[in-house]
């Protein structure tokens, strides 16, 4: 975690929160006058002396400010916000970060793993509809958020590495890891590829594009 910065800072309070998955919450805060922001940014939390990144899925005009948050155990700063009451305030900065719709200059395709499909949720909820989104997950119960994508996008892919029995639960599942999909279904050409997730993920995946789609664009977060 990085130390707290000079950065102003704006106070937010605790509306609501609910799991969207086994260790997997979805925060809402009150949403300060001062905060405008692009879908795709991220707020940063500044609690005890230290920071923490957590991405918007709420939309630009929407009355609160609402997160995807990954509960760690012993986490620091996913405990006290498991722990917390309705109302008590959190400090944040922001908004922060580049990883933002860039429009259609080529095919869209979103490549996320677990949480990493925070910036895709704002995409959707602010009208993107043009891109195939590939959501790595170990098992179906973590594809959180999958009717939103499922009504908003041209294609949604649910990308299981695990096994699962009933594969006929999830539509369009494919057997495998994002890279996988990339290797075996996606047409070469180029496109504007957006990865965000894990760093060995974007590691993986990076280097696929150079090797297949090297005359893509290539956006990145990463959340390590």
């Amino acid at each position: 975690m990085a130390r707290v910065s000079d950065t102003p800072r704006f106070t937010a309070s605790l509306v609501d929160r609910h799991w969207l998955a086994p260790g997997i919450l979805e925060l809402r805060l009150t949403r300060p006058v001062e905060i405008d922001f692009i879908p795709g940014q991220f707020m940063r939390f500044a609690m005890d002396g230290y920071e923490r990144d957590y991405t918007l899925v709420s939309t630009p005009d929407a009355e609160t400010i609402d997160f995807c948050v990954a509960v760690v155990d012993g986490g620091r700063f996913s405990g006290d916000i498991l722990r917390a009451d309705i109302g008590t305030p959190f400090q944040l900065t922001g908004p922060h970060g580049h990883f933002v719709f860039q429009g259609p200059a080529n095919p869209a395709v979103f490549v996320a793993t677990g949480t990493g499909v925070a910036p895709f949720v704002a995409f959707c909820r602010s009208g993107v509809n043009a891109g195939l989104l590939l959501h790595g997950v170990d098992t179906p119960d973590r594809l959180i958020y999958r009717e939103i994508f499922q009504s908003a996008l041209r294609e949604y892919i649910p990308c299981i590495s695990g096994p699962f029995e009933n594969r006929d639960s999830v539509e369009n599942a494919f057997s495998g890891r994002v890279t996988h999909y990339l290797e075996q279904q996606l047409t070469p050409g180029p496109y504007d590829f957006y990865l965000c997730g894990r760093g060995g993920m974007i590691r993986d995946v990076t280097a696929l594009i150079d090797e297949q789609f090297s005359d893509s664009r290539l956006f990145i977060e990463s959340y390590d």
